[in-house]
């Protein structure tokens, strides 16, 4: 039984003790580097694509996949990267895109299997894709926004190396790159793998990301939904194995989205936004997400809420119009995923237990 606790603790435990300032200032400097020199060359819609990918990696300081945090890096921005190029190339056709996403929502789950990182990995993998898949402007613009993502993700690559190697209290506590681990670990992710498809469980999560991207993609792409790949990006975000998580991260991204898009209307109506006001917004918002990620999901999505309505303003949407939008795909987006999840289980409980009942009248029987 789901309890009360447990659905509102992504929204109102505070565990501040979790709170990472300093890492959070390091990962800005890329962001901003990239935007700066978007502005500067002229081409600020490819820098915000490069800061977004540079932001994402910058979480990877929290992580150190396979073997180290730069390992992590690399990792994750080739992912990010690669899926960039495939959602890009297959956009123009529905069908491309849905096959697309079921791949990616098997790619998700099966590394979720794995651990935290990895699931992270993949996630943002996920994200990347169903973001990309909603631009079908030919190869040579996807091209260019996976070449974007790669230069954002090298970039907060080098920017952490370097402070690494200057020591700063931040880079301390990774590791840098020690190849030799790197076998050993893949090793230890196929038994983890194979222990996971074996017990079933992971099986199922799997399932239930695939219907529910498969869904919530259509819908969007059917209806022609503006901006609607924040619909199944939201579903993917918020959609857990467990039922009582999914609609604790489903109820903290709601109320998150809520605010921050309050905040950025109130902003937008207050605030002149010249160009650098703009990118201390962008930073401001970018370096509250890294410093929140592991004290509160629902804050973290005031943030990032914030963060990328900024950051679509630099590229040239409106804050506005992106701030109602991206409330009404996130709220559909996230009921979308606890309805299937909900219809799920009760299917699932209502064979479990036809399925006791068959035992009992068979065992009845034999008696």
């Amino acid at each position: 039984m789901t309890k009360l606790l447990d659905i509102s603790e992504d929204t109102t435990a505070f565990p501040w003790a979790n709170r990472t300032p300093w890492s959070g200032l390091q990962a800005v400097i890329a962001v901003m580097l990239a935007l700066v020199i978007g502005r500067v060359t002229g081409h600020a819609s490819a820098g915000a694509i490069a800061a977004g990918a540079a932001f994402t990696v910058g979480f990877a300081v929290f992580h150190a996949a396979l073997a180290s945090t730069l390992l992590s890096m690399a990792v994750t921005t080739v992912g990010m990267a690669s899926a960039t190029l495939a959602g890009s190339l297959g956009a123009p056709w529905t069908g491309v895109v849905l096959v697309l996403v079921v791949v990616a929502a098997v790619n998700y789950g099966l590394l979720a299997g794995l651990g935290p990182t990895e699931g992270w990995i993949g996630q943002q993998c996920g994200v990347f894709l169903v973001v990309a898949s909603y631009f079908p402007r030919g190869p040579h613009y996807a091209l260019g926004r996976a070449g974007m993502v790669l230069a954002g993700g090298g970039l907060q690559m080098v920017v952490f190396a370097i402070a690494f190697l200057v020591g700063r209290r931040g880079a301390r506590r990774a590791d840098p790159l020690p190849l030799r681990r790197v076998p050993g670990r893949l090793r230890e992710l196929q038994l983890l793998l194979y222990k996971e498809l074996k017990g079933g469980e992971t099986s199922e999560y799997v399932a239930r990301l695939a219907l529910t991207l498969l869904v919530s993609t259509a819908i969007y792409r059917v209806f022609k939904v503006r901006n609607g790949y924040w619909i199944p990006m939201t579903a993917l975000l918020v959609l857990k194995p467990q039922w009582g998580h999914t609609l604790s991260r489903g109820i903290a991204r709601l109320v998150g989205t809520l605010l921050g898009a309050g905040i950025a209307l109130g902003l937008a109506r207050l605030l002149p936004f010249p160009t650098w006001v703009l990118m201390g917004l962008v930073a401001g918002s970018a370096w509250a997400c890294y410093a929140l990620q592991a004290v509160n999901y629902a804050t973290f999505s005031v943030f990032i809420t914030l963060y990328i309505v900024f950051l679509f303003r630099f590229g040239g949407f409106s804050e506005t119009a992106a701030a109602h939008i991206r409330l009404a795909n996130t709220a559909m987006g996230g009921g979308l995923a606890l309805l299937i999840d909900a219809v799920w289980g009760a299917v699932r409980r209502r064979r479990i237990a036809e399925g006791m009942k068959q035992n009992v009248v068979a065992s009845d029987s034999v008696q």
